[in-house]
């Protein structure tokens, strides 16, 4: 057991090391295995008293009584401290983190906007400025902080206490708190201010209207003037003195003019009354004013005034033709089309009247060429089939898609790459799971074609979510896949969906850009049935395999094989509740692509359904080709320590994936976290500083070094000893007694203390701390190089019972026994089977020569005397025998 202050490492409750408690001085105790302080005082908390309390601030690792304080927000009277929590800022300096509503700075020492008071006077406190609700809290200072005295109402609110309308504005600032603007004409009024009750303008003179926005009868302009101005309308011409606003007075039959004081076309001699018609019908009616001979209509030539004189147009008999206008720079000929008036253009100019620079051009009349990047100009101001696009007229400088620089729109701005002519913002957002904001498009790749493999002839359907699936009714007719509805449709409800094999799963970060293809044919008796308005594609990922997007396309008709080309980028796709998908969001998708689905059921009453020519095109490294083209819209992005990728998607090699944000902040406060949900930091593995790499998913080491084992490389190997602490000699070889391997016996060791062990796995015959002597019934010296533990193997006829010498081996032997083991007879001795036999030999013929034969049982006398008895006295009286 550890005495208090201490805590048990590297072994159980009864065995291991004794460390000290790790609490800061903060706690006089922990817990025997977990290490975590119990009791942490001068108001900490946390598992080793490191962290102040809530309402203190501090460092409490600096380990004295007054490491946390209590927080002053801004003074530590309860009666003024406005923020349950504080901390230290970078500076050092007390930061509190909640103010309550109305305070605000970094200490809750000031009035919020909108309040007064004096919460740094002790019982002071902070209340909303009476103002009537109407100060502006968009502007800073809208009250004193101080007096509370009103200085910034909302727009149209004024007075000392914000309680009336302000000039230019009429209402109820109190009560309905409606004051809105007098809109009092400009033109017509004498100031903008009006009646604060009514509204009503102060008009200026011939002016009338409540907003005095209106002209005194027979006076007009207050609008297109400025003023009221009379009509003057013409006496004879007009049929009363009344006019528009633009001063137009009403005109008698055949009178024209704004005062209604001439002859209108096709009419002569004004007087009282109007005038009098032209007869003149050959020369459309033409003649003149004031005495009604006929005339030609303007700019035409002929006896018939029937053609348009040279460089005029569109003929009329009435009112003659017009002038083509041509520019003089821009035309070929200053000759127009007779019918349309175009002129004809040179190649840079452009224009009804040639009086434009053509698309691609600027500064007229010079119209220099553009040098405009079409991938990155604004699409509406370009012509892609011409490839050019337009400027602005001084400058030259090009309008530029969102995500794209530069005069002529041919680079991407910092933090975007991939110009394309195919992209609406011109470049992609880098996104490298918000791991940075650096990247370039990657550059050595080429598109490649995923495929179905020839022995994928059938593929499965399934329903919308992908939680029911059938193969029934599904047939392979080269080179198409074929659903046969009616025994579909006993398995699965419409609508229902082809979903592609396993390889288009996994990692899809290439696809990004390339294009999804497939080819749809299907029968059905009308072409608008319940799967009508499904989306046609379906594709769920991201990092928690819980992200769907989708894609519609125009209806299919019946009986017409139709071939689908879907670009994978984000621009067509949708969530699943309809709303459009962000570069980020499709990325996170492309992260782990769960399943792709292709809509299965068109129609109504659909027959059967095919599929044909599935490919998604991804990125692979390579040399483009006539079949392999360069890939495009690629990040590369340059990722922080410990990612890898192309776009940071991975962990780099001494890195693996922390999965939860808290506990990849807890872990590793520097790393930083993906955008992606439940993708993971890549914290660095911990490995006990004995191997520098680990599965990236697992976080399990791998390749230990310095003779170390575990998952983080936390404990010694078999036959070695020590406590792992980060150093190469942290595990030391166990010397069971030596190690060299002919004298390491023991496989295994554990430490005992900090420099001692204990072996753990003495071969039979060994014994001895560090198995450094043999057991009873062996002999030999482990401890002498090349030395080891025998068994005795003591003789059973030669050698008395017990162990032999534990060092030589020298068995104790009977009397007549000699050798190592006792197996060998000393001179004139006999032992063993053989000698007893031939014993057994003399004896008998001893008797049968010398004694009766009835007297035998002396033999078995001398037989138990000579072999199973010490030989002494009684072999004497048989000396003649041996």
């Amino acid at each position: 057991m550890c005495i208090p202050g201490f805590r048990r490492i590297n072994g159980t409750l009864y065995n291991g090391v004794c460390e000290a408690c790790r609490c800061h001085g903060h706690a006089a105790q922990c817990h025997e295995v977990t290490g975590h302080c119990l009791g942490c005082s001068h108001h900490t908390t946390g598992p080793h008293c490191d962290t102040c309390l809530p309402g203190y601030y501090g460092n409490a690792t600096y380990g004295s009584a007054t490491d946390c304080q209590p927080c002053a927000c801004p003074l530590t009277l309860p009666s003024n401290n406005f923020s349950p929590t504080c901390h230290l800022g970078d500076e050092g300096e007390v930061l509190c983190d909640r103010c309550q509503p109305g305070y605000t700075g970094p200490r809750c020492d000031r009035c919020a906007n909108g309040y007064f008071g004096q919460p740094t006077v002790p019982g002071g406190s902070c209340q909303p400025c009476d103002c009537h609700g109407n100060l502006d809290l968009a502007t800073p200072r809208s009250c004193d902080p101080i007096t509370g005295q009103c200085l910034r109402c909302r727009q149209g609110y004024g007075g000392v206490a914000c309680d009336s309308c302000a000039d230019g504005y009429y209402g109820d600032a109190i009560t309905a708190k409606n004051c809105q603007p007098c809109q009092c004409h400009s033109n017509g009024s004498l100031s903008e201010v009006c009646n604060k009750e009514t509204g009503e303008c102060h008009c200026r003179e011939h002016v009338v209207g409540r907003q005095c926005d209106e002209c005194m009868p027979e006076m007009h302009g207050i609008t297109t003037g400025g003023v009221c101005v009379p009509c003057h309308c013409n006496s004879f011409g007009s049929k009363s003195f009344d006019c528009d606003e633009n001063g137009q007075c009403r005109c008698q039959p055949g009178v024209t003019g704004p005062k209604c004081d001439r002859c209108s076309r096709g009419y002569f001699n004004f007087q009282e009354g109007g005038c009098t018609p032209c007869e003149c019908s050959h020369v459309g009616n033409n003649c003149d004013a004031n005495t009604g001979q006929c005339v030609c209509p303007p700019n035409t030539v002929g006896e018939r005034c029937d053609r348009c004189a040279p460089n005029h147009w569109g003929h009329d008999i009435m009112t003659g033709c017009k002038e083509c206008g041509c520019s003089v720079v821009g035309s070929v000929t200053q000759q127009c089309n007779v019918n349309t008036g175009c002129c004809f253009c040179r190649d840079a100019f452009r224009g009804e009247k040639c009086n434009e620079c053509q698309l691609g051009y600027r500064d007229f009349p010079q119209c220099i060429q553009c040098e405009c990047n079409t991938s990155g100009s604004d699409s509406q101001t370009c012509d892609l089939e011409r490839g050019v696009c337009a400027c602005a007229d001084r400058t030259g400088k090009c309008s530029c898609k969102a995500n794209v620089e530069g005069d002529s729109c041919d680079r991407c701005k910092p933090g975007t790459f991939g110009l394309s002519v195919r992209n609406p913002q011109g470049c992609s957002r880098c996104y490298c799971y918000g791991l940075t904001q650096s990247c370039t498009e990657a550059q050595g790749l080429i598109r490649m074609w995923l495929t179905l493999k020839p022995e994928q002839t059938v593929l499965p359907l399934v329903d919308k979510s992908n939680t029911a699936e059938t193969r029934r009714g599904v047939s392979f007719q080269h080179p198409e896949i074929l659903a046969h509805a009616e025994l579909v449709t006993a398995a699965l409800n419409e609508p229902y969906y082809w979903r592609l094999p396993e390889q288009f799963r996994g990692s899809m970060i290439t696809a990004y850009g390339g294009q999804l293809k497939y080819a749809v044919y299907y029968e059905a008796r009308d072409e608008t049935g319940p799967s009508s308005y499904e989306p046609q594609v379906i594709i769920r990922g991201g990092p928690n395999r819980d992200l769907v997007m989708t894609r519609h396309t125009t209806g299919l008709q019946i009986g017409q094989l139709t071939r689908h080309e879907i670009d994978m980028t984000e621009h067509e796709w949708k969530h699943a509740d309809g709303r459009s998908m962000t570069r980020e969001d499709f990325m996170d998708v492309l992260f782990y692509v769960d399943y792709i689905l292709i809509k299965a059921s068109h129609g109504n009453l659909m027959r059967h359904s095919r599929i044909s020519e599935i490919s998604l095109t991804v990125a692979e490294e390579g040399r483009p080709t006539t079949e392999s083209e360069r890939a495009h819209q690629i990040e590369k992005c340059d990722c922080p320590t410990g990612y890898s990728g192309l776009s940071c998607e991975e962990c780099a090699a001494g890195f693996y994936r922390l999965r939860g944000v808290g506990s990849a902040l807890a872990s590793a406060p520097a790393s930083r976290v993906p955008t992606a949900a439940g993708m993971g930091s890549c914290v660095q593995c911990q490995c006990s500083g004995h191997s520098s790499t680990c599965d990236p998913e697992t976080s399990i080491c791998q390749n230990c070094q310095d003779n170390t084992e575990g998952d983080r490389c936390e404990r010694c190997a078999p036959g070695f000893y020590g406590v792992v602490r980060g150093f190469h000699d942290d595990c030391k070889p166990c010397a069971c007694p030596l190690t060299n391997p002919e004298n390491n016996f023991s496989p295994t060791c554990v430490a005992e203390g900090f420099d001692d062990y204990r072996c753990t796995a003495c071969p039979e015959g060994y014994e001895g701390k560090y198995c450094e002597r043999c057991a009873t019934g062996y002999h030999g010296n482990p401890r002498m190089p090349g030395g080891r533990c025998e068994e005795c193997k003591c003789s059973l006829w030669g050698a008395w019972p017990g162990p032999c010498d534990p060092v030589t081996g020298q068995c104790r032997c009977r009397v007549g026994a000699s050798g190592q083991t006792c197996d060998q007879c000393m001179e004139r001795h006999v032992c063993g089977p053989a000698g007893i036999i031939s014993f057994m030999l003399k004896i008998l013929t001893h008797y049968i020569s010398l004694t009766p034969v009835d007297t035998l049982e002396d033999f078995f006398f001398l037989y138990i005397l000579r072999c199973l008895t010490p030989f002494h006295t009684t072999l004497k009286n048989h000396t003649s025998l041996a």
